[in-house]
């Protein structure tokens, strides 16, 4: 079942996903106001690819100086909150750099959004939705820098206090525009290799970004963790902050862009 809503906030808006999450927020009407909040605006000039705009609300902040750049919403914060911030070793420079992006401003920023947002009388928790794009084979205990860091910024998301926490763990994603920065060898390498992937199960190996955003939404407007008639992965609630928490793989997401789509054609 879908829920009226008035506004959400984007942050990460310029990255793949991001920018498909703006342009589906605008265009699904499911929000009459998308704030995004980010280092740089969404470039919407020249784009027609855009639409609604009279309801995107867009806000420069410093990652390093919350506290002081974050909006002051008070009452009007949005109480859906997608979080599609994120980058790669390679763009970042160095695995510090790429820590910080990937995890601390993620961190940062959901901690404050926790803190501001008006809470429960009965659970004390934050009365948001927090939903955030991490990656398939995320897990805290792994030896790989971008899964381990992708793992515990999801167990760190389920211990802030939020009321949900949705998870969406994509593989491989398919992206409209090129690339801004990273392993090009990899990727010409992956660009060819996928294909094979997909012709043996394209619901397990790749995703667009456009249905990454979409599946997002739908989730983030949605009063029941099953969307579209599909379950997520796993859901539970977490020990520590009593925050319900809901995973969601790449086959989740498959499911819930295309049952959505099937119902839209009736």
């Amino acid at each position: 079942m879908s829920i009226p809503l008035n506004s959400c906030i984007i942050l990460g808006g310029t990255g793949a996903v991001g920018k498909s999450l703006v342009k589906d927020a605008l265009s699904s009407n499911a929000f009459t106001r998308v704030l995004t909040l980010g280092r740089r605006p969404v470039p919407t000039e020249n784009d027609t690819t855009f639409t609604n705009l009279s309801r995107l609300d867009q806000k420069t902040i410093d990652f390093e100086n919350l506290a002081t750049t974050f909006p002051d919403e008070g009452a009007n914060l949005p109480q859906v909150v997608f979080c599609t911030l994120g980058t790669t070793r390679a763009a970042a420079g160095s695995a510090e750099a790429f820590k910080k992006i990937d995890q601390q401003y993620v961190l940062d920023s959901a901690r404050l959004i926790h803190e501001k947002a008006p809470k429960d009388p009965v659970t004390g928790l934050s009365k948001v939705h927090f939903l955030y794009c991490s990656s398939g084979g995320a897990n805290a205990n792994s030896y790989f820098l971008y899964m381990k860091t992708k793992g515990e910024t999801e167990k760190a998301l389920a211990e802030i206090g939020f009321e949900r926490v949705s998870i969406f763990q994509p593989s491989y994603l398919k992206v409209v525009e090129p690339r801004g920065s990273g392993n090009r060898k990899a990727e010409w390498v992956l660009d060819r290799f996928i294909p094979v992937m997909e012709f043996f199960s394209e619901k397990s190996t790749t995703i667009s970004v456009a249905s990454v955003a979409q599946a997002m939404r739908l989730v983030g407007t949605s009063e029941s963790v099953d969307v579209q008639g599909v379950s997520p992965k796993s859901v539970g609630v977490n020990p520590k902050s009593r925050t319900k928490v809901a995973y969601f793989s790449n086959p989740n997401i498959h499911d819930i862009v295309n049952k959505y789509n099937a119902s839209s054609k009736l």
